[in-house]
């Protein structure tokens, strides 16, 4: 089995494992979201001559807490790189690959603060998540589920929309990709500004 095979195994099987600390919706971001994410990075790295091996097992491991405990733990992200770090030594992939994968893409895919990935593979991780909220019924859902949670409908609208306009102007790192994502990013805009 190649080291990627055993890696989507193992992400498969923790979140299978339904741990009942999870996130409330890790059972939707598996079921919709991570191999969604993952196969938007493969495309990307093709498209930019890039080996697709790291940005997807960056995409696979991007929100790998979850499965274990709240978004909004303290430990989250410290959990994330714990659980992926052990992910990939057991899969086979070597320090370097890790502190890619672990001390970059997975550190600055959301692009909090002005931190932006630095390497490609980072890079690639982050347009990917963009594009996986961006070109599906990801908003929706996140509308319902965490907009609505303790907030007015206009309030959670005003949320999505900060949301929107992160994945788009933020996230989004290649501006190819963004001029291709317009169309997605103008019928999202227009739905929750309504």
């Amino acid at each position: 089995m190649e080291r990627t095979e055993i890696l989507e195994q193992k992400v498969r099987n923790l979140y299978l494992d339904k741990n009942a600390g999870r996130a409330e919706w890790a059972d939707w971001l598996y079921e919709n979201h991570v191999f969604t994410v993952a196969n938007y990075a493969v495309n990307l790295s093709k498209r930019l001559d890039v080996d697709p091996d790291l940005p997807r097992a960056s995409a696979m491991l991007h929100d790998i807490a979850d499965a274990v405990l709240g978004r909004f733990d303290d430990n989250h992200a410290e959990k994330s790189a714990e659980i992926a770090r052990s992910f990939l030594i057991e899969s086979g992939y070597d320090e370097d690959e890790i502190g890619t994968i672990v001390d970059d893409a997975l550190r600055y895919h959301s692009c909090r603060e002005e931190n932006l990935p630095k390497t490609i593979e980072g890079k690639i991780l982050a347009t990917a998540d963009a594009l996986a909220h961006l070109k599906t019924d990801f908003y929706l859902y996140y509308f319902v589920n965490r907009g609505l949670d303790e907030r007015s409908f206009d309030e959670a609208k005003e949320l999505v929309v900060r949301k929107i306009n992160k994945d788009y102007h933020t996230k989004i790192q290649f501006d190819e990709i963004k001029h291709e994502t317009i169309d997605d990013y103008n019928a999202l805009i227009k739905v929750f500004t309504a």
